[in-house]
């Protein structure tokens, strides 16, 4: 055992004392004062030792999910807590000086395309983790970037990024945009070099920039800005053009001549500080294929989940069919490197799973072990991205790369179990005929009969709250599109201009000409059913709409259980006024509160008093 991990349990010790363990216990999990609780608890404190305390909770909370909720039979529970618990034991394991470094496990690499990169096929994303949302361009309002990178947000970092590289996870990825990230990432990479933690070539670091206006001159000031950041690492692995969404960014971009931003990014390669250009993007299918199938850049970052693609859900791939599926094929038919764009968050909020994804899942896996594992398996992705705003996120993306690195038979069966559960989910709550038509021939945000409406967006919703009862995700989502402003006094294609790339497409709402939206859907195979389902989903979301929890439980729209343990430090619901009372000190954007230390104090008082009833048994 480590002499740091031997201070911390000590220390724990010290702080549940015998009344700690004796309160609250009228919230003492069902599972631990069932018959099974003493079992449970001796695998739990047989490991406890090398699981840190919000690993622990999560494996509280999903095994009183599947003990309370699913009535898991009793071998299956002690087989999943034991798994749950050596899969959380990770972080002790890498520092234990008795293991043979050849036998600690390490993320796999995959060649990235044709960057010819080794990359780590899971990579730390980094728009969780900042200490602000406010760019270090806004002026007033702008961090101080001494202050921050002095902060308990860069601390946090520092700690997640060390324990990224010491799982060969060696993958970076940030953008200009995600507030003072670029800042943090830069100061804790470089002063790990320093302190010869690592060297420059041993890690791949990205970056994303947007174009903006259109402007070269506005494009490269903002690179200068990147740059003065960036710079510090020497050059940039990966230069992606951030959200590449609408006809207007994508003629620029693709614009040859000598005076636009391409060139100028061309330039910079042929400096040495960039290596290899890609794009990211949150557009509809159609314009992300045109961006593949020009074949000038080296990888692409997209979103392409099992539970739907995000933005492109529902808008054509220019081969009959819809989402991104395509897209990713001719990618990959292109040598492209192919990264997979938040899976766990766009892609179904999984570290906050509905109850029927979950249940139809299995306690096999974990959902995002399942998410990555499809992305991986299924679709032939090259990495997927983690939000990481704590080092315990690792955990279930861990439990997905050791199953990727078993015998192929046995993962993809594994992958292709859970995958026929939730089809057959799909099937059987939305008809057959629905689940293999409902979100093909719908027109895109971005095409004049759907006059904004996100058609696509909305019916993919739909299915996501009917299928597989993922009430907050869709809510989220839909708040996104609800934020669109459509101004009924300019004309269409001012509105379209004025959409964001990020989050394009509007919502529906009681002045939207229904037999205009009619028209939109005449070639859909049941036009009355997808308006229908659309109206009925506006009601569902909007803001104004609020469920209490047994209504939602009627519903079918239950949350399995939560793996956030505290909230990530630049806030989880991101406001203009959150972020400006943040910024003057007056609300702490998240980090690890005190609630969260005492609830895993009682935690594991009551989960040692548990074991010690089986001892005196």
């Amino acid at each position: 055992m480590s002499r740091r991990f031997s201070l911390a349990k000590t220390l724990s010790s010290a702080f549940i004392s015998s009344s700690d363990e004796k309160k609250d216990e009228d919230d003492e999990p069902s599972f631990l004062s069932s018959g099974l609780g003493p079992k449970v608890a001796a695998i739990l404190e047989k490991h406890a030792d090398k699981i840190h305390d919000d690993s622990f909770l999560k494996i509280v909370r999903q095994l009183e999910f599947w003990h309370a909720d699913q009535n898991l039979p009793e071998e299956e529970l002690l087989a999943l807590a034991e798994r749950l618990a050596n899969i959380a034991s990770w972080r002790e394991d890498l520092d234990d000086e008795s293991i043979p470094e050849e036998k600690k496990f390490q993320i796999p690499k995959v060649r990235f395309g044709k960057t010819e990169l080794q990359m780590p096929i899971i990579t730390c994303g980094g728009m969780r983790i900042q200490e602000t949302w406010i760019p270090d361009n806004v002026p007033l309002l702008a961090s101080n970037k001494s202050k921050v990178v002095k902060s308990k947000s860069q601390a946090n970092l520092k700690d997640v990024i060390r324990s990224c590289l010491k799982l060969g996870l060696i993958h970076f990825e940030t953008a200009r945009m995600y507030g003072s990230s670029e800042v943090q990432f830069v100061d804790a990479l470089t002063s790990l070099m320093e302190e010869g933690t690592v060297r420059r070539e041993d890690f791949v670091f990205q970056t994303k920039l947007m174009i903006g206006s259109g402007s070269r001159a506005q494009f490269e000031k903002e690179w200068e800005a990147s740059w003065s950041n960036v710079g510090k690492l020497g050059y940039v692995d990966l230069f992606a053009f951030h959200l590449l969404s609408n006809e207007s960014q994508i003629d620029n971009i693709l614009d040859d001549a000598d005076d636009g931003i391409f060139d100028f990014v061309l330039n910079l390669q042929k400096e040495g500080k960039i290596k290899h250009i890609g794009f990211s993007t949150h557009g509809p299918a159609e314009n992300i294929m045109r961006l593949i199938s020009s074949n000038k850049f080296s990888y692409v970052n997209l979103h392409h989940h099992f539970f739907g693609d995000y933005h492109a859900a529902g808008t054509p791939d220019t081969l009959g069919g819809q989402g991104n599926a395509a897209c990713v094929k001719r990618a990959l038919e292109l040598d492209m490197g192919v990264f997979d764009i938040s899976p766990f968050d766009k892609g179904g909020k999984l570290y906050r799973p509905s109850a029927a994804v979950a249940a139809a899942i299995g306690p096999g896996m974990s959902p995002i072990a399942f998410a990555a594992l499809h992305a991986w398996k299924t679709e032939g992705m090259h990495t997927v991205s983690v939000g990481l705003a704590r080092s315990s996120d690792l955990d279930e993306v861990i439990e997905a790369a050791r199953i990727y690195s078993m015998d192929d038979d046995k993962a993809g069966a594994l992958v292709k179990a859970a995958q026929d559960r939730l089809e057959d989910l799909a099937r059987e709550r939305l008809g057959k005929e629905w689940f293999e038509k409902g979100l093909l021939n719908v027109p895109s945000f971005y095409e004049r009969p759907a006059d904004g409406i996100a058609i696509g967006h909305m019916l993919w919703l739909h299915n996501c709250l009917k299928a597989y009862g993922m009430h907050e995700f869709a809510k989220d989502r839909y708040k996104n599109i609800e934020s669109a402003k459509w101004n009924r006094s300019k004309s269409y294609e001012e509105n379209v201009k004025n959409i964001s790339p990020g989050n394009p497409g509007r919502y529906y709402d009681d002045s939207v000409d229904l037999a205009a939206l009619t028209e939109a859907l005449k070639n859909h195979y049941d036009p009355g059913l997808a308006k229908s389902k659309i109206i009925e989903v506006h009601n569902w979301l909007r803001k104004a709409s609020t469920l209490s929890e047994e209504e939602r439980a009627k519903l079918g729209w239950k949350q399995a259980y939560n793996l956030t343990t505290w909230e990530e430090f630049p806030g989880e619901v991101v406001t203009m006024s959150g972020v400006l009372l943040s910024r003057m000190g007056i609300l702490s954007g998240g980090g690890k509160s005190e609630d969260a230390v005492e609830e895993a104090k009682v935690m594991r008082g009551m989960v040692r008093r548990s074991s010690r009833m089986r001892l005196v048994g």
